[in-house]
């Protein structure tokens, strides 16, 4: 029995459906990575983009909270922590699929402006094995950034 879909998920799988791919597929596999397929091959993972906590090296956790809107350092942070999780998830299936896609569900900035992002993606993110990450905005038009 499938999972039912997160708000995350239903939002990811609504911007999907507006690239005209042949066919989309939730959990192919089953409750495990990819959250979906797009036409058998391209996997795609869903994460949402929100304020997260990292583990230092003692056991403590920190959260990473600066106001974002004028911190880009600390939202590269944030979307730096999401690619080393996902990045880590996806080992077992990686070599399933001939593309893997990250799409994260921004509720950090709320509509960041073009400008900005570009900022953001001056900083180089670690080397990861998806070969699109996509901010995609939480609700309204499907405003999407892609590193």
């Amino acid at each position: 029995m499938k999972r039912k879909k997160n708000s995350d998920e239903i939002r990811a799988e609504h911007y999907l459906q507006t690239l005209h791919h042949t066919k989309l597929e939730y959990e192919p596999l089953g409750n495990v990575t990819p959250d979906f397929v797009i036409d058998g091959k391209i996997a795609v993972e869903v994460r949402r983009l929100n304020r997260n906590y990292k583990s230092k090296s003692n056991g403590n956790l920190v959260r990473i909270d600066a106001p974002l809107a004028d911190n880009i350092d600390e939202l590269h942070k944030n979307i730096q922590l999401l690619i080393d999780e996902k990045n880590e998830k996806i080992d077992k299936n990686f070599p399933v699929y001939s593309e893997w896609w990250l799409i994260l569900v921004d509720y950090i900035t709320n509509g960041m402006d073009t400008q900005s992002f570009e900022k953001v993606k001056k900083t180089p993110f670690k080397k990861h094995k998806f070969s699109k990450v996509i901010i995609l905005s939480h609700e309204g038009n499907f405003r999407t950034f892609k590193l």
